[in-house]
C-alpha cells in the first residue's frame, strides 16, 4: 500500500500514538496541540486509525484555525505609513 505521506505503515502507526482526540473529537499532535496536515490524516484514515468523521472535521477545523491565526497576524503587524 503507499501512503500519501510516503511513510511506511510501521512509521504511520507510530505517529498516530503521538495523537490525541479532544473534546470536540478532533484528532491533534500531543507535543503542540495542532492538527496533523491533511495527508497524515489520510494515512491514519487508510489504516482505520481514524473514521472519515474525524478526518474531515480535523481537516476543516485546521483551515479554520490557520484562517484565524492569519487574520489575527495581519492584525497585529504595524501599518505602514
Amino acid at each position: 500500500m503507499k501512503f500519501q505521506t510516503g511513510h511506511t505503515e510501521q512509521y504511520i502507526r507510530d505517529q498516530f500514538t503521538d495523537t490525541h482526540t479532544d473534546s470536540v473529537g478532533t484528532l491533534r499532535w500531543k507535543i503542540n496541540d495542532a492538527i496533523p496536515f491533511d495527508d497524515m490524516l489520510a494515512d491514519f484514515r487508510s489504516l482505520d486509525l481514524i473514521d472519515e468523521n474525524v478526518q474531515l472535521g480535523s481537516n476543516l477545523l485546521r483551515e479554520q484555525e490557520n484562517d484565524e491565526f492569519w487574520t489575527n497576524y495581519k492584525f497585529k503587524q504595524p501599518r505602514e505609513a
